[in-house]
């Protein structure tokens, strides 16, 4: 049996339900080195959070949350889908990927939709989905807020003094 650290984050198979049989043949795993199904995150040898599908390639990860009915998906509170995310992203910077994803894909769902700050999307969208991955980093994703706002205010050359230190920074990452 295959086990990951990540510390403090332990990542371990559990066993598949017969109910994501549909998920899998829809997952695009043609952007991905690898896949790992059904992964329970522990920490602390305490499990905290299931992923249904984990996927990766050189230096980005992202972990998906499969629910089989729309009911399943409403039960699903937007704080337990933000502590997901959040989770996602601490074991992604410790397994040293620079870039994650977390989604929710749902079956019978009709229309693409964000919850919790995640996007959800239908199952029948899943084969032709773009994961849109964020930093693991925090100081980046703020870097890119600023450069944002000054890009706004047209203060070019503070964006670009920016736009150098984000780049020294992901240079120091690699």
């Amino acid at each position: 049996m295959i086990e990951l650290r990540s510390d403090p984050y332990v990542l371990k198979p559990r066993v598949a339900p017969p109910t994501e049989s549909d998920f899998r043949i829809h997952l695009n795993i043609g952007w991905c080195r690898g896949v790992l199904f059904n992964v329970v995150a522990l920490k602390n040898s305490v499990a905290i959070v299931e992923y249904d599908a984990i996927l990766w390639s050189e230096d980005s990860i992202m972990f998906v949350e499969y629910k089989d009915s729309v009911a399943a998906y409403k039960s699903l509170s937007a704080r337990r889908i933000q502590q997901m995310g959040s989770l996602a992203k601490n074991i992604a910077k410790g397994l040293g990927y620079k870039r994650y994803c977390f989604i929710v894909v749902v079956k019978d769902l009709q229309e693409m939709t964000a919850r919790g700050g995640v996007d959800v999307i239908p199952l029948y969208m899943l084969g032709s989905y773009e994961p849109a991955f964020s930093s693991t980093y925090s100081e980046i994703d703020y870097i890119d807020k600023l450069v944002a706002k000054y890009s706004r205010e047209e203060k070019l050359d503070f964006v670009k003094e920016l736009e150098k230190l984000k780049n020294m920074i992901e240079t120091g990452l690699v």
